[in-house]
């Protein structure tokens, strides 16, 4: 009978376990819900991606604690029937509480430890296909880049109506490439040191006229502005950096900067099949 009642014990605690799972998922989805529909701004996009991963971890290790209790309870009622019929040779120990506490928090542990060792896995990954994206990138500015510059060369001052159909055939072709999110010129504006001219290859030529003029506003747009007046240290720094970020400046003959190539990675690609090509071409 103390045995039975242990196991019982075992089994409410799952319930527990899972009800209280449920619970938090059931939960995020609510604010998850009114975050959306009353557009809170209060959860950064890293507090977003961290709650939903503990409302998909509650769901998930609810429906297998839904599962677990589901078996230990049919097991237990399996047990209990065929105690019934057999003769009761004396009391049976009872199992401590603390056991499966233990259990529970070993199971804890486990998964805790499962969630740290993958995203150590991710961050290592992440880094090489970092490095495979600038490896690649390098390797076609070798090609690009003389191309890129000469038509550059052929501006005077930037404007509206200067890009030719050449230089957007060039970027058109770096933007197409499988590992290039987003593929972006830039000049200096002769007039004004606190604007510059940029010709986006996301933009499609039957839309108008691509080369529009802006002013600086984030760091990046100041590194450029100091590579174009040959300050080259903080695109350096960038294009050192642990992103999918690279930034080539496109010097004429005499190797003053006329313009920068700003070439942003599409981090879903894998860079696996890249990679192969690039390493064999090498």
């Amino acid at each position: 009978m103390g045995l039975l009642k242990s196991r019982i014990k075992l089994l409410s605690l799952s319930v527990a376990s899972t009800v209280v799972l449920l619970a938090i998922g059931a939960g995020l989805v609510v604010l998850g819900i009114f975050n959306e529909y009353l557009s809170w701004d209060i959860f950064s996009p890293p507090v977003k991606k961290v709650l939903w991963g503990i409302f998909s971890a509650s769901v998930a290790l609810g429906a297998f604690g839904a599962a677990i209790s589901a078996v230990l309870g049919i097991q237990e009622v399996a047990k209990a029937l065929r105690r019934m019929g057999a003769a009761n040779s004396g009391p049976e120990p009872e199992a401590p509480r603390r056991h499966y506490l233990a259990w529970m928090a070993v199971l804890l542990a486990i998964t805790a430890l499962t969630v740290i060792s993958v995203d150590q896995v991710n961050r290592y990954v992440q880094r090489q296909r970092i490095v495979v994206f600038k490896r690649l990138v390098h390797a076609q500015m070798n090609q690009f880049a003389p191309l890129l510059a000469r038509e550059v060369e052929k501006i005077a001052a930037p404007c509206t109506t200067c890009v030719s159909a050449r230089l957007t055939e060039l970027m058109q072709t770096l933007h197409e490439l499988p590992f290039c999110q987003s593929v972006v010129l830039v000049m200096a504006d002769p007039q004004e040191s606190a604007a510059l001219w940029r010709d986006d290859a996301n933009v499609s030529p039957d839309a108008g006229p691509r080369f529009e003029r802006f002013f600086i506003a984030t760091d990046v747009d100041r590194a450029m502005k100091l590579a174009l007046n040959g300050d080259t240290a903080w695109v350096d720094q960038m294009n050192a950096g642990p992103a999918f970020n690279w930034i080539q400046i496109l010097r004429d003959p005499q190797g003053k900067p006329r313009a920068t190539l700003r070439i942003l990675g599409n981090p879903t690609e894998s860079y696996r099949d890249e990679d192969a090509v690039d390493r064999g071409a090498s």
